[in-house]
């Protein structure tokens, strides 16, 4: 374990928690985000409830319903066994024996910009770290905000994934001569379909520079 001066990190849209798990068990402080339900049911079940283990390994077929892109008959009932490791001992492991501080590891459920948005986390957190999340923002310039007002100066933000867009609307049609029209057509749909704006990386560039980020290093 890292200790309570050890560098602080949040990990948003942790998911069912393996980076999160990860990035503790190298002795940092570690906090994970998720909003999905079925996420946080999944994480709680494979890092808290003891029934699936190394030991006692569960087989799932992942690739079940899906029908395409299939190379034989046979690859939807593929089994794969979770979990790999043993989280609880995983996060235990420390090259001292003696040392039996229980990690600093934690998981806050809920919307990030609700949680994180508020004055108590300003300035809190040494990195942010995140795999395919800002993309899932209704706002990506609002997480981007968010994002800086949490990080100590000095902090980093390190961001792996696409730019996807899981809020981005249908297509518009030739038929739709106007907004109106065509948010009349997908009136079904969240509204947060009809705000999402798609971005490009030199967009989303430009945005973290006048947010306040210098941009050390991209790939």
């Amino acid at each position: 374990a890292g200790g309570a001066h050890a560098p602080k990190i949040c990990v948003p849209g942790a998911g069912v928690g393996r980076l999160a798990l990860e990035l503790t068990a190298l002795g940092y402080r570690v906090q994970g985000n998720e909003f999905s339900l079925f996420m946080l049911l999944a994480s709680d079940f494979i890092l808290n409830s003891g029934v699936c283990t190394t030991e006692k390994p569960m087989e799932i077929s992942p690739w079940l319903f899906e029908t395409r892109n299939m190379h034989s008959p046979t690859d939807p009932i593929r089994k794969i066994v979770i979990p790999d490791i043993n989280p609880s001992s995983y996060l235990m492991s420390s090259e001292d024996d003696n040392d039996l501080t229980p990690p600093d590891f934690s998981m806050a459920a809920g919307d990030f910009c609700g949680i994180y948005g508020s004055l108590r986390e300003e300035s809190q957190w040494n990195a942010i770290v995140c795999c395919f999340f800002l993309d899932a923002a209704p706002s990506i310039v609002e997480y981007i905000q968010v994002i800086h007002k949490m990080l100590k100066p000095g902090g980093h933000l390190i961001n792996f994934g696409p730019l996807l867009y899981h809020w981005s609307g249908p297509a518009m049609r030739p038929d739709d001569r106007t907004r109106e029209k065509y948010q009349s057509r997908f009136s079904y749909l969240d509204s947060r379909y009809m705000s999402s704006v798609d971005m490009s990386w030199e967009d989303v560039r430009h945005i973290l520079v006048n947010a306040g980020f210098d941009i050390v290093e991209e790939r």
